[in-house]
Formats: structure tokens, C-alpha cells, sequence
């Protein structure tokens, strides 16, 4: 079938087209109320990482989940050592523990911990508030038995005693931003005293606070993208079919593709609102173009009916939108090819099936619609005597641009490649690197709760160290357990560590106690039957729960927490690294294994790859593009042609990076495809309208050139200043890797336009390729 016997089906059966689009719009879009969120950090870690396999075995091993903060920080003379910060404590400890989500046997604070004193039978563990603090005399005892209790300095109350946490273990964590907003209400009604503070932190708190910044962004980024776009239409058809329309490919598009991503079960992530922009932008380009040339044919043939105008501009239009949306949909498919994230992944499927879902509706609903209109003329697109369309200013503009650069043509390809050869100049600075408090601005409640306990305590991001000995009570060992103090040790020396915790702490704690506080007995017995006697006092006179989140059942393995301020990933594989190369190197021959494990090695692995998974992505991405560009255009050279703006745009933007500091992180990393993928629609509807210019006259190669700023790149500026515009939205983002995010997509959607435009052409003009066609005027 010709493409103008197509069209002439679809508005011969335009009802039953219509009908079929309600109802897969209908069915798709029912889907999309059953869309969940998931903004936790592990959403981007492939399940079957085996960091991510360990750390959560691990996590149900000892019984530990992420937590939710609650600091309490009071700068006064007494610090929270005063009547009313410990009464504070108090009462968030017993509130919180009442809460759904929040698991009521792993509260930790001031208020559900013990001292461990000797006494003459053996150990007395006496909570810190089994008399109300509110009496100077047992003020005075809690803070002495805190200052003679190394394990919960800096993890329980501060070094300086200028604040206290209260730790609170969530049972399931997709239930985090729930759990969140419960828990900041509940403290609103808290009874502060005088100079107390109040802090929500933690990785249970920022999953969150990130889930509701989401919602946030979304309400206010999706309606600015839309609004702008709008605007964009109407100046450039001044009709208010020329603005509607549009709009309802948009709407169809993002329902039909947010409700497959339910239907299939996929989340909303963090990034997901920049897909959402994607198609905005990405629905309106088909339609611009469509349009433009649906004008340009009422204003040739006023007389013409609303059928023949549609099918005629359609008929124009059908192969440079399809060109354009497969390189798009081989940008997209290139993102989730090359990475191990599930958010990109479905970032890159779904924004393939968005770009498809745009094509046919602009294929099929679009022209339906139309063919129902009748044809007015728009203010935009006016004949001029000869039966030419008389150009707007825009187009008379690029028109003089286009002369401009053609006139000099080796000039502009030079100076295009002297910019190419400075990119890759900055290119050279951009550096890998993401921290998850990032997300949000600075002025944010939680990255100021952030700051503010990071300063004050230990730290709030773990890194574990499991050690193994492989049988019943092999723990005990003397000789495991000093290799366990050594460890810490080695881990505390670490720049960036503050702290760490083991079992050995309160086995020294507890040999020191039954030896009447002598100071140089804070250390592990040499007698492994004496250290399994201080387990058995301990667990007669205490909680015989206290130890399960630092050795098992059985007493054969053991966990290391140490504590660090930040969880920057340019640190972190310091670290993690030096680690893992300590460990192994000193526990052979120890009678122990140990692995490093935690949220800190997690984020460094699914971290790690990120630079080679994105060059990968460019690479592949560029390859289908100039693959796919060189079959539809039927030339090798049509495909490099294609490529050399797009190619220069990505140069542009990475240098951009490296020179003002944006960091390669996760968001960012997608821009690269995406931007390829969006950039190749002006590199195609250049180069299919260099061709058909070439072709359809007897001109000199400048004379035909000149004509395409006027035909074709209207409706590319129009449509570059909807896409730029509309990424632009993203810069208004509350999110900043949203934030940087759109920034960077809408410079490169800006460097692939102008590129396209201005340096395409002159190219042409210089190397004439065969592919453009034969021409026997030369210049």
C-alpha cells in the first residue's frame, strides 16, 4: 500500500480509527491508579547484585533495617544532659515505638538502653532511665556512665553531649514516605524544651522525604511543561486546532505510556518525572512538523477540501517523522541496553514505547481528526502572489542565517570542528561521582537534618565488615575477637570514618565491669571461657536481645558497623577498596573470614560502573543511529551526515560537565542517549529536506540549500524551541539531578539544532554527496 493509499484509509475509516484510540488509550490509561513509587536507593541495584544479595542477607541476619532518626540537639551549657531534652527523648522514644511501620523492638535511644556496671555476683544492667531523669543526682549518673561507655559515644549521644538519637527500625521500607510524614506530624506535638532542637534523618527518612518531593515536582513540572509547550503552538500556528491537537497527543501518549508501566508492574522512580517531560516534548515534535506542513498546503490550495489537505500533508510529512521517530526509539533502546539499573532500564524501554505510541497516533488520530475540520487558514502560513507560502519572520530570519553561513562555507566547517576539538578538550573533566542527599536543594529540612547529625554524631551511613569462623561459638576465640578490635581500629584510621561498633566494645565494657571498673581492664579476656561466661551474665541480668545486632545465634559470625559523615561515591571507592585490600591481606591464617558489606559498598558497586555503562550507551546509541540513518536514507554517508550534529551536541554538553562541575551520576548519565535520541530529529529533517530540494530543481547547489531555512526550518525552530523549552521546565525542578538533568538535555536539543542548521548545509555544500543527488548547475 502507498502511504497516500494509507492515509486515504485511515480517513475513509477515520470513526472507527478514533473509537480504536479511546479504547487502547481506555484500557492503558485504567492501569495507571495501580502505578507505585518506589524512591529508595536500592531501587537502582540490579536484584541479583551479589553486594546487594549480601548486604540484605546480612540486614536479615542480624535483625537491621533502615532506620529513621530522630536527633535531639541542644547547644546549651548542659547540653541534652538537662531534665528537659531527656524527658524529650523520653517521649519520642515511647511515641514512636506505638507508630505503624515502625518495629517497636528495634527503638534504640537513651531510653531502651543499659549501663553495665560489676557487682559483687557478677554484672548489673541497669537502664539509663530506670529512675526518671528529671533529678540532677541521676542526670549526672547517666551522663558519667555515658563518658565511661565508649560503644555509645558518638553512635548514642555526641562526643560533646550536644545531641542524642533516637533510632527507629522500619518494618517495611516501600511504606517510607508514609512512615516519614507520620513521623514529622507526631513530632510537631513534641514537648521541646528550652534550646531543644529536633532532626529527622536517615536513609528511611530521605526514601521519604524523596517520595513526597516527587509528588511535589510532578504537580508543579508536568503543568509548567505542558503550559509552555502550549504557548509555543499557539505562536506558531495561531489556531486553536493547531494547539489542542497537539495536546491531545501528548495526553494520549503519557496515559497510553504511564499505564503500561503500571500494567507491567514497573515503579515510578525518582527520575520518572523527567520521562514524563521526555514525552511531552517528544508527542508535540510529530505534530509540529505535521502541522506546519498541514498549513502550508491550505495556504497553496485555500479551496481545497479538509480530506485532500489532510492526506496531501501527511503524505509530505509521513517519512521524516518516521526517519526521526526510529534513530529517537534507537536512542532510548541504547539507554536500557547498556545499563544495569532498573530505573534507566525502564527509563529507556518506556520512553521507546512513549516515542512509538507518539508516531502512531500522529500516523493515524492526528489525520483522522483532521480530516473532520474544515481547512482555515492559519495567520502564520500566507501564499504570495506566485503561489509560493509567503515566509513569517522567523522563517525570513533563518532564511538570512542560512545565506550567511552558506555564503562562507569551508569557514563554518572549520569553526564547527574547532568547537568539536574544544569540547573534547572540557570533556576531558567530567567526573563520575553521586550522593543520594543530593536530591535534594540545600535549604531542604532533611539535608539540613543531613548536615547538622553528621556533624554531631559518628555518622548516619553504615559500612559493615561480616566476619565468619565457620563453627558454634567461634566467636568466643580470643584471637577472632582481637582480630575483630584490630579491624576496628584499621577502620576508625580511614579518613572519612568516625566511628565503628562491634561486640568486642561491650565484651570489654563487661570485662571491665566485673573487674571493678579498672580501666586497664577494658580489654577481651584472653580466656574464651570467660568471654562466654560475660554473655551469659549479660544475658541473665539484661536484655537477651542486645546482642543480635552484632552476632548471631550462634556466636559464628559477627558484624563491624563503622560509621561515616558522608556517602559521596568519589570516597566511598576509596575507602571500600582499601578496605577489602586490608582485609584481605590481614585475616588470612586468622581463623575468620570477613567481607565488607553495607550500604556504603552497595552504593559503591551499582556506582561504579556508571562511566563505562554510559560510554557504552554513547557508543551504541551513536552506532543505531548512524545504522538506522544510513538504511532509511540508503547511504553510509546519509548515516555519518546524520550524525556529525548530534555527535557535536554530546561533545558540547560534556564539556559543559567537566567545566562547570556537574558531576557523570545517574540522572545525568541518561542525558547522553536521550539527548542523541531527541537531537537526530533535526540531523534527519535536514538532511530529507536538503535532498528533496536537491532533487526538485535545476539549481546551484547554494541556491537549493538556501531554500531549506525557510521550508523546513520554521517548523525545526519551533519545534527545538518546544523540546528546549519544555526540558527547560526541569531547570524549575525541586530535584537538582532533575534539575541538571533538563538543563543539560535542553543544551544539547540546542547545540543539535543549531548544528543541524548551520552547519549540515554548509557541509553538503562542500563535500557533495552523492546521496543528496545529482546536480548539473554547479556553484
Amino acid at each position: 500500500m502507498t502511504s497516500a493509499g494509507f492515509f486515504n484509509f485511515i480517513v475513509r475509516w477515520r470513526w472507527p480509527v478514533i473509537a480504536l484510540t479511546l479504547v487502547s488509550f481506555l484500557a492503558l490509561g485504567s492501569q495507571a491508579p495501580k502505578l507505585r513509587k518506589d524512591t529508595s536507593a536500592d531501587a537502582f541495584i540490579n536484584p541479583e547484585d551479589p553486594a546487594l544479595i549480601n548486604r540484605d542477607e546480612v540486614e536479615a541476619l542480624f535483625n537491621i533495617a533502615a532506620p529513621i532518626l530522630v536527633t535531639v540537639v541542644n547547644r546549651s551549657d548542659t547540653g541534652i544532659y538537662n531534665p528537659g531534652s531527656l524527658g524529650l527523648v523520653q517521649w519520642i522514644s515511647n511515641n514512636i515505638q506505638t507508630m505503624d511501620n515502625i518495629d517497636p523492638d528495634q527503638i534504640t535511644s537513651l531510653a531502651t538502653e543499659a549501663n553495665i556496671v560489676g557487682t559483687f555476683d557478677g554484672l548489673e544492667v541497669e537502664d539509663f532511665f530506670e529512675e526518671s531523669p528529671d533529678s540532677a543526682e541521676r542526670i549526672q549518673w547517666i551522663k558519667s556512665a555515658i563518658e565511661d561507655f565508649p560503644l555509645y559515644q558518638g553512635t548514642l549521644v555526641a562526643r560533646n553531649g550536644q545531641a542524642t538519637v533516637v533510632v527507629a527500625e522500619l518494618i517495611d521500607e516501600n511504606k517510607a514516605a508514609q512512615t516519614y510524614q507520620s513521623v514529622v506530624q507526631l513530632l510537631q506535638d513534641a514537648p521541646l524544651g528550652n534550646g531543644d532542637v529536633i532532626h529527622v534523618s536517615g536513609e528511611g527518612a530521605v526514601a521519604g522525604y524523596l517520595s513526597a518531593y516527587i509528588d511535589n515536582d510532578a504537580k508543579k513540572l508536568n503543568p509548567l511543561a505542558a503550559v509552555i509547550i502550549t504557548i509555543i503552538l499557539i505562536i506558531a500556528f495561531r489556531t486553536v486546532r493547531g494547539a489542542l491537537i497537539p495536546n491531545l497527543i501528548v495526553i494520549l501518549t503519557a496515559g497510553g505510556t504511564i499505564g503500561a508501566m503500571a500494567a507491567a508492574g514497573v515503579a515510578f522512580y525518582a527520575i520518572t518525572n523527567g520521562l514524563i517531560v521526555c514525552m511531552i516534548g517528544i508527542a508535540v515534535a510529530d505534530s509540529v512538523h505535521i502541522f506546519s506542513q498541514y498549513y502550508e498546503e491550505i495556504a497553496l490550495d485555500p479551496d481545497a477540501d479538509a480530506i485532500t489537505i489532510t492526506t496531501r500533508a501527511m503524505g509530505n510529512m509521513w517519512q521524516p517523522v518516521t526517519l526521526t521517530t526510529f534513530t529517537t526509539i534507537a536512542g532510548f533502546m541504547a539507554l536500557a541496553a547498556t545499563t544495569t539499573m532498573p530505573p534507566i532500564y525502564y527509563f529507556g524501554v518506556f520512553g521507546a514505547l512513549s516515542v512509538f505510541l507518539a508516531w502512531a497516533y500522529s500516523m493515524t488520530t492526528l489525520p483522522a481528526l483532521l480530516s473532520f475540520l474544515k481547512p482555515k487558514p492559519s495567520g502564520a502560513f500566507k501564499a504570495s502572489a506566485n503561489k509560493a507560502v509567503r515566509p513569517t519572520l522567523s522563517a525570513r530570519m533563518l532564511h538570512a542565517v542560512g545565506k550567511s553561513v552558506l555564503s562562507n562555507p569551508k569557514f563554518t566547517v572549520l569553526f564547527g570542528f574547532a568547537v568539536a576539538v574544544a569540547a573534547v578538550i572540557g570533556a576531558t573533566f567530567v567526573e563520575p561521582n553521586e550522593e543520594r542527599i543530593a536530591n535534594f536543594k540545600t535549604t531542604e529540612a532533611i539535608y539540613i537534618a543531613d548536615q547538622e547529625v553528621n556533624q554531631l554524631m559518628d555518622g548516619t551511613y553504615y559500612l559493615d565488615v561480616l566476619v565468619e569462623t565457620g563453627k558454634v561459638e567461634g566467636i568466643y576465640n580470643p584471637l577472632v575477637l582481637r582480630k575483630i578490635e584490630e579491624t576496628q581500629r584499621y577502620l576508625e584510621s580511614i579518613d572519612g570514618i568516625k566511628g565503628s561498633t562491634s561486640v568486642v566494645d561491650f565484651i570489654k565494657q563487661m570485662n571491665k565491669a566485673v573487674n571493678e571498673n579498672d580501666e586497664q581492664t577494658y580489654e577481651i579476656p584472653d580466656d574464651e571461657l570467660l568471654i562466654a561466661q560475660l554473655f551469659f551474665l549479660y544475658t541473665a541480668s539484661g536484655d537477651p536481645t542486645a546482642f543480635e545486632d552484632k552476632i548471631d545465634g550462634e556466636r559464628r559470625q559477627a558484624l563491624i558497623r563503622a560509621t561515616l559523615t558522608q556517602n559521596k561515591y568519589s570516597d566511598n571507592k576509596l575507602v571500600v577498596e582499601d578496605i577489602q585490600g586490608w582485609i584481605d591481606e590481614n585475616f588470612a591464617g586468622s581463623g575468620a573470614t570477613a567481607t565488607v558489606t553495607g550500604d556504603i559498598p552497595v552504593s559503591y558497586h551499582w556506582i561504579a560502573p556508571i562511566m563505562q555503562n554510559n560510554l557504552m550507551s554513547v557508543i551504541l546509541c551513536s552506532l543505531a543511529v548512524v545504522v538506522m540513518a544510513s538504511i532509511l536514507f540508503g547511504s553510509v554517508a546519509a548515516g555519518l551526515l546524520v550524525f556529525i550534529p548530534v555527535g557535536l551536541s554530546i561533545l558540547l554538553i560534556y564539556a559543559v560537565m567537566g567545566v562547570t562541575g556537574i558531576w557523570l551520576s545517574v540522572s545525568t548519565s541518561m542525558f547522553a542517549s536521550i539527548a542523541i535520541g531527541l537531537g537526530v530529529d533535526f540531523a534527519v529533517h535536514t538532511t530529507h529536506t536538503m535532498r528533496h530540494l536537491l532533487k526538485e530543481k535545476q539549481e546551484t547547489w547554494t541556491e537549493s540549500l538556501t531554500r531549506l531555512y525557510a521550508k523546513s526550518g520554521r517548523a525545526q525552530f519551533f519545534n527545538f524551541v518546544a523540546i528546549a523549552l519544555g526540558f527547560g521546565a526541569l531547570v524549575t525542578s525541586d530535584v537538582p539531578p532533575l534539575l541538571k538533568f533538563g538543563f543539560l538535555v535542553a543544551i544539547a536539543v540546542s547545540a543539535a539544532f543549531i548544528a543541524s542548521l548551520l552547519l549540515l548545509p554548509p557541509l553538503a555544500l562542500v563535500l557533495k554527496p552523492k546521496f543528496l543527488g545529482e546536480h548539473r548547475h554547479e556553484d
